[in-house]
């Protein structure tokens, strides 16, 4: 198929199969498009492929597993990044082969193609002590310390990913005590009901009273900044930034907390401290939203390694009795939706 006919594709999957048919986020389309747009660039640099050049005919086996190589060796991708590249165009190609029948082939060729080895990592979740610091670091004297407390106590309590506390709105929060509860949206637009402490549920009620205090906007979003007199959704930079200030002021007092801070290991930490409360792995999936219970199997890796390791510091002491060895491109991007 011709060059015209690939970007005709590209477009239709990008703006309105993904957002309409398959109903994703946009946060998700974006993660799509860049992949595509990766993909141009390694064509570019590897075979000096010029977009009007580009069609069905270059993507097979064999061109996929250079991309996927290049992306780890050239662009140093970690191998999860890069396998989320190839499973973005793999969808793409199945979507194709859907519109178009000769293109079956194309779609096959390169479903065959395996993703890279992931080394599997133990969650860097944070003691409970460094929690409790990184809620106290902001303090409650000001307008700003009070809404970061309640970001950084909901991001724990809720074991939310920091999209989703982005994406609250207000009429996702219930803080009567007792029965407190959010609802968050996560991938593939799933939403799940979490309860909340009543610690939790009393922040939020006196962060609503102060930031929200209009309740006819049941939509406005539950943490936003203000930017020329307009309330706009918070980004996920504007949080990565805040809790690594506040890790700054608790490293003071807590000097356990790591250099750099992300709300994941706020999540980590949550997950972690209900599997030593004796809550059961599928309970603890159906929380964190995870689609398959071997993610969530890590937590319990993690706390065994964790206690092994424990068991060998405790033993360190014994007395070792022998040492152990070991064209226009911007115009056709534009117009097939990548820009």
């Amino acid at each position: 198929m011709k060059s015209d006919d690939f970007f005709t594709l590209i477009r239709s999957w990008l703006t309105s199969y993904l957002p309409r048919s398959r109903r994703l986020s946009p946060h998700t389309i974006r993660s799509y498009k860049t992949a595509l747009n990766t993909f141009l660039v390694f064509l570019d640099e590897t075979r000096s492929l010029k977009l009007e050049q580009i069609g069905f005919d270059v993507i097979t086996y064999s061109t996929m597993n250079e991309f996927l190589t290049w992306l780890m060796d050239t662009q140093q991708l970690a191998a999860s990044t890069a396998n989320q590249r190839l499973a973005a165009i793999k969808s793409f190609l199945s979507y194709c082969a859907g519109e178009e029948s000769s293109l079956v082939t194309v779609w096959l060729d390169v479903k065959r193609v395996r993703p890279a080895r992931t080394p599997e990592h133990a969650p860097d979740a944070l003691s409970m002590a460094t929690v409790e610091a990184m809620i106290n670091a902001p303090g409650q004297q000001t307008l700003r310390g009070l809404r970061d407390t309640t970001m950084i106590l909901l991001l724990f309590d809720a074991a939310a990913r920091i999209q989703e506390i982005l994406d609250l709105t207000v009429a996702n929060v219930t803080t009567t005590a007792g029965s407190g509860q959010v609802t968050l949206t996560g991938k593939g637009r799933k939403t799940r009901t979490l309860p909340i402490m009543d610690k939790t549920g009393r922040h939020l009620e006196q962060y609503l009273d102060l930031f929200h205090p209009n309740p006819s906007v049941p939509g406005a979003p539950l943490f936003y900044t203000v930017r020329a007199g307009q309330h706009h959704q918070m980004s996920q930079d504007n949080v990565a930034y805040l809790l690594n200030k506040h890790a700054d002021t608790a490293r003071k007092h807590c000097p356990e907390i790591p250099e750099h801070i992300h709300a994941h290991q706020l999540r980590h930490a949550r997950a972690m401290q209900m599997l030593r409360a004796g809550v059961p792995l599928p309970h603890i999936k159906e929380f964190l939203g995870h689609a398959n219970i071997s993610t969530t199997e890590i937590y319990a890796s993690a706390d065994n390694k964790m206690v092994r390791e424990a068991i060998q510091k405790a033993a360190s002491t014994t007395l070792d009795p022998a040492p152990i060895w070991k064209g226009d491109n911007d115009l056709i991007l534009r117009l097939a939706g990548l820009k």
